[in-house]
């Protein structure tokens, strides 16, 4: 009987023993839960505060974005009318090209200029050049555009209403290779002044070809954007 006492005592301490093992285990996973909650929401919060940070980014980019696109499109007119100036002979320019120079053939032949006049000389030149390469164009100093007139005046031609007198000096800037295959090769007209008329015909390429505004007030007052 007394055995059975002593059994029933052990097996109460054993149980107990179990429970308590059991209770503490409960509690550290509780606590493992709780840690495990907090982390979360730290990282929770952590990552809501960076996908606010990428958001403003994300639209400062884009403002920036605009903002490009407007300037792109204002430097985009802004070359398209200083191209436009240019054709128009409204700005200096400087560039590669050729010159070509038309003078009498000695001073007994005199002024040429009813000659080249009345056979369209330097119309024709000026017309193969611009087919050839030529991109700008001054004959004596004189800017040439679409409005330019080459005619004579009395005893001179005068383009752009200013008198010019022989030597005519015509430079040429543009496609520096088309334009040397058209005076060295191409140019039957130029090679043919010599063989028909009284004069002589010079040409020369040139790196570094500089030509003036037009002095005088175009047809075109003014030129303005969209």
């Amino acid at each position: 009987m007394k055995n059975k006492y002593v059994l029933i005592i052990l097996m109460s301490i054993v149980s107990g023993a179990f429970i308590g093992i059991s209770l503490k285990d409960n509690k550290v996973n509780n606590n493992e839960y709780i840690s495990k909650i907090k982390l979360l929401r730290k990282e929770t919060k952590e990552i809501n505060k960076n996908i606010k940070k990428l958001e403003k980014e994300k639209e400062n980019l884009e403002d920036e974005l605009d903002e490009l696109k407007d300037k792109f499109a204002d430097e985009k007119s802004i070359n398209k009318i200083d191209n436009l100036k240019q054709r128009l002979s409204y700005t200096d320019i400087k560039g590669k090209g050729i010159v070509i120079k038309i003078d009498a053939l000695s001073e007994d032949v005199g002024n040429i200029a009813n000659l080249i006049d009345y056979n369209k000389i330097l119309v024709n030149i000026v017309n193969e050049i611009k087919i050839n390469g030529g991109e700008f164009i001054s004959i004596n100093d004189q800017r040439l555009n679409q409005y330019s007139e080459i005619v004579l005046a009395g005893s001179h031609i005068n383009i752009n209403s200013v008198p010019i007198v022989q030597p005519y000096e015509i430079k040429v800037i543009g496609d520096l290779k088309k334009l040397n295959k058209y005076i060295e090769k191409d140019s039957h007209y130029i090679k043919s002044i010599e063989d028909n008329y009284p004069m002589k015909v010079e040409f020369k390429v040139d790196e570094n070809i500089s030509m003036k505004k037009m002095n005088v007030p175009n047809k075109l007052d003014c030129i303005k954007g969209d």
